[in-house]
């Protein structure tokens, strides 16, 4: 069993745990990932399904209190966006939360929100995660979404 205590760790830790552990989580799903050579565009990998389609994915990793958020300029409202939600609380495994761009422009799930006054960064996109959304995050737990990118659906590629 891994270690569940995190906080010993500082924000660059952290943050480098949690594309560590999504990088991981796609590979062991079969997924090839490419790793980006800069995150100058709010891009941290690439990776690839089984049907040869290539995601573009950013991986924002938070604590309990905070909701993981990418800025208006990073995000992209697109199928081959993902925006992918680690989540790390002392004691606990650590927790993936994946949703592709488009989910956003449907309007229909609550707990992903953008903000368009932002705060003083601006307008941002966000998975928001207090008790109220949680019905709606099951959704997007990683073992739950992964086969909406899989390019493996029932048989069909998606």
């Amino acid at each position: 069993m891994l270690k569940t205590t995190y906080k010993h760790l500082n924000k660059i830790q952290k943050g480098s745990l949690g594309v560590a552990f999504s990088k991981m989580a796609f590979t062991l799903e079969g997924f090839e990932v490419y790793n980006s050579e800069y995150d100058d565009r709010g891009i941290d990998f690439i990776i690839r399904n089984r049907s040869g389609k290539f995601f573009s994915v950013q991986v924002k990793t938070t604590d309990e209190r905070s909701n993981p958020f990418i800025k208006e300029d990073k995000f992209q409202i697109s199928n081959d966006f993902i925006f992918c939600a680690v989540r790390i609380i002392e004691g606990k495994p650590l927790s993936l939360y994946i949703a592709r761009g488009s989910d956003w422009g449907k309007g229909e799930f609550k707990c992903l929100n953008y903000n368009p006054k932002g705060g003083l960064s601006g307008a941002y996109y966000e998975i928001r995660f207090s008790k109220k959304y949680q019905a709606k995050l099951t959704i997007f737990e990683f073992q739950n979404y992964i086969v909406k990118v899989s390019g493996h659906n029932k048989g069909k590629y998606c």
